[in-house]
């Protein structure tokens, strides 16, 4: 159940965060890399995201290519649809300030 759960949630979360605009790498995992580009929008993004109360990680160059930053999000079956839904409107609203999605 708690398989399931995680398969759901990361669906969900895949297809939110592309409606919203963003590019997440491919794939069907609970770890969603969303493509931001420069290291410092990455880093910016994820201190900004930490501030409404959403943890991930901005990664850049060296550990991607130069231009691939990204910032990597870890789905959850713990994760209820309103955290997803927070989360999701959070990714809006630092992705609007920062430029990334319009």
């Amino acid at each position: 159940e708690r398989v399931q759960t995680l398969r759901d949630n990361s669906s969900y979360f895949r297809n939110a965060i592309t409606e919203a605009g963003f590019k997440p790498l491919p794939g069907e995992t609970p770890i969603v890399p969303i493509i931001v580009g420069e290291t410092a929008a990455a880093i910016q993004m994820s201190d900004m995201l930490l501030d409404q109360g959403v943890f991930v990680t901005g990664f850049g160059f060296p550990v991607v290519p130069h231009g691939q930053a990204r910032i990597r999000c870890q789905v959850s079956a713990a994760h209820s649809r309103d955290d997803l839904d927070q989360a999701v409107t959070a990714f809006k609203s630092v992705g609007k300030q920062l430029g990334i999605i319009t």
